[in-house]
């Protein structure tokens, strides 16, 4: 009841020779005149606004209570006497006013059915909605795509006023009107580095602003310690560079990624679908193991059936606790999701136990974060070439009569529609040949290949095998000296794939429209990563 009172404070405006300006409430305008009166807002839902009845006590509970509780009716008329005090209080002029665009939704605004009464008092006719708002439109002359009037003398605020003198110097030949806009630049610090970033990104030579394209001594230093032979990477750090040259320096070099925001979870993404589905496997695999009950074959498919719906269950009820998913049924629904495309892989890997004996899993070589196999080496593998590896491999299997390595690198997304000729994917799939390798490498012991298993419904449940011989590993070694090459002659300009800037974390560094920058630049410097992109 006495929350305006005790918040507001009325204070008259100071006296000024040339008039005042008093800027306040309808009801502070109870028993004052001015010769100009503005009322802005007439705009549905803003005044009058959405009628509502109070929840806690409806209008028909009012009425028996005491003719004293207001009721809509009410609140109606009391909206109609602030207008009526507001135009009463104007001796010469009243001019009112709504906004034509609701920018924060944008979209129009509908003006007030208190604008119609007025234009009744005006007229003494009643007009339509439509008349009312051509009117209005072409007063102010803003538009969703344009907001602002066609005349900057006509703008109400800043943003108005700068959006109509652009207006009007866009529809005039560029040489005429160039320097015109200038002083933007000189009010807005964000705008001037906005600006100066586009024209800098936009030049037909390479430049520090496309990324690392020049070398100093100093820098030269730096990119000597990150050469593969120098330090390790992951496969998925190696992959980043065929996306782009940049992203891979971001992230492998400065170490750049997205601020984790926590926030329940509304739907599984596919990389959280993917740690769950790798987790449940792992936790399969070694609960087998731990039984001697590995390899799975048809004679106890049932047994590992159980064992694997009491993983799926397991790993689900912690990551609920940890995910804290904001809709349950979206979350029991992607877990039976889930659940399914782990039974159907428990038959394929059952079809295959008679040949292949799962060994080891998740094992890990260099430093890698996570519970892994018991065999797990913390040492970097170096494989040909003095290159040197780190990562985790889904699946080791040894062949039960030759004894021969096969590694497998579980994917549970969509398979791609070339994957048939797939090797290295143009540098975006190195796992089946590089981890072949190591494996190679770490057992000193034969390895026949490597394959890409689409373990999903939605990968089809394929398996994409890739065998280990001097043509594949000659192809993996040729990435490698592609991206140590790449850090070595200090070149790693932003160059995206196709579609690579819509799955980039860093989108906000580069700004849109790279790859069509890029095109405009010399493409000599980028023969190696148009050769990379080329390998099948």
């Amino acid at each position: 009841m006495l929350s305006d009172r005790l918040l507001t404070l009325d204070a008259d405006p100071p006296a000024r020779r040339f008039g005042r300006v008093f800027v306040g409430t309808p009801n502070q305008a109870r028993g004052r005149a001015f010769r100009v009166v503005f009322v802005p807002g007439l705009a549905e839902r803003m005044f009058p606004q959405k009628p509502r009845e109070d929840p806690l006590l409806l209008d028909d509970r009012r009425i028996e209570l005491s003719d004293a509780l207001p009721t809509q009716d009410d609140r109606l008329e009391s909206e109609r006497l602030l207008l009526q005090i507001a135009a009463g209080a104007a001796s010469e002029r009243l001019y009112v006013s709504y906004p034509l665009i609701e920018l924060t939704e944008s979209r129009a605004r509908v003006p007030s059915f208190y604008a119609l009464d007025i234009m009744r008092a005006v007229t003494g006719s009643v007009p339509d909605h439509e008349w009312l708002e051509d009117r209005a439109r072409e007063a102010g002359s803003a538009t969703l795509a344009w907001p602002a009037p066609a005349r900057a003398d006509e703008a109400i605020d800043d943003q108005e006023h700068d959006l109509a003198v652009l207006r009007g110097l866009l529809a005039k030949d560029g040489a005429e009107v160039k320097g015109h806009a200038h002083y933007l630049l000189g009010l807005n610090e964000c705008l001037r580095r906005s600006v100066v970033d586009r024209w800098a990104h936009g030049q037909t030579r390479w430049s520090k602003n496309d990324g690392l394209i020049a070398v100093s001594p100093s820098i030269a230093a730096a990119l000597a310690v990150r050469r593969l032979t120098e330090r390790s990477y992951s496969m998925s750090a190696l992959q980043r560079f065929t996306a782009c040259p940049y992203q891979f320096m971001l992230a492998s070099f400065y170490r750049l990624e997205p601020l984790a925001q926590p926030e329940p979870l509304q739907r599984m993404d596919p990389l959280t679908r993917g740690s769950i589905f790798h987790e449940i496997q792992f936790g399969f695999f070694r609960e087998l193991q731990r039984r001697r009950e590995l390899p799975v074959t048809e004679t106890n498919l049932d047994t590992a059936r159980g064992v694997l719906e009491a993983i799926v269950d397991e790993v689900a009820t912690r990551q609920h606790d940890e995910l804290a998913p904001a809709v349950e049924r979206v979350w029991v629904d992607e877990v039976a999701s889930i659940r399914r495309d782990l039974i159907a892989w428990l038959h394929h890997l059952a079809r295959d136990g008679a040949e292949w004996d799962p060994s080891r899993f998740e094992f890990a070589f260099g430093k890698v974060p996570g519970v892994r196999d018991a065999t797990s080496i913390s040492e970097d593998v170096v494989i040909e070439g003095g290159f040197r590896l780190r990562g985790a491999i889904d699946l080791i299997e040894t062949h039960r009569q030759t004894k021969v390595l096969r590694v497998t690198d579980h994917k549970t997304g969509r398979k791609p529609d070339r994957i048939d000729k797939t090797v290295i994917g143009g540098g975006a799939v190195l796992q089946p040949v590089l981890y072949a390798m190591v494996a190679e490498k770490a057992f000193d012991a034969a390895v026949i290949g490597g394959r890409l298993f689409y373990c999903t419904s939605t990968g089809s449940f394929y398996p994409h095998e890739i065998p280990l011989n001097e043509m594949t590993r000659t192809a993996g070694l040729e990435v490698l000296r592609i991206i140590d090459r790449a850090i070595e002659l200090g070149f790693l300009a932003a160059s995206p794939d196709e579609d690579a800037c819509g799955r980039c974390d860093f989108i906000s560094v580069c700004g849109r429209d790279v790859a069509r920058r890029v095109a405009r630049k010399p493409q000599d410097a980028l023969a190696d990563l148009a050769a990379l992109r080329s390998r099948p």
